[in-house]
């Protein structure tokens, strides 16, 4: 099996995920492809192109988690780091697609 070339980070129990939504589709060092509210209605799937030649899932997930961390005081869910993790979508009106990115789905 061949990597998608795109990491999900979940982050859990947002107080606003609305609000963080908006602040992380704007963040020029993450350049999200794909932003949605979690299906448990709380939380975020953000979504970033990785290329997996220039470092492992793991080593990204940790860089990003500690960007998130630091920039946003932002836990991403540790289970991420797994690639092999499912992602389950949810149906989100308001639902962010980088148009960067229209080609790549």
């Amino acid at each position: 099996k061949n990597h998608s070339g795109l990491i999900t980070i979940d982050l859990d129990h947002l107080s606003d995920p609305e609000n963080i939504k908006q602040e992380l589709k704007c963040d020029i060092e993450l350049n999200p492809a794909l932003i949605f509210i979690s299906p448990s209605g709380d939380g975020l799937k953000v979504i970033l192109p990785i290329d997996i030649n220039a470092g492992s899932h793991s080593e990204y997930f940790d860089a990003i988690s500690n960007y998130l961390r630091v920039t946003y005081s932002l836990i991403a869910d540790p289970s991420g780091r797994d690639v092999s993790r499912a992602c389950f979508l949810s149906h989100d009106l308001k639902v962010y697609l980088n148009p960067d990115y229209n080609d790549f789905f």
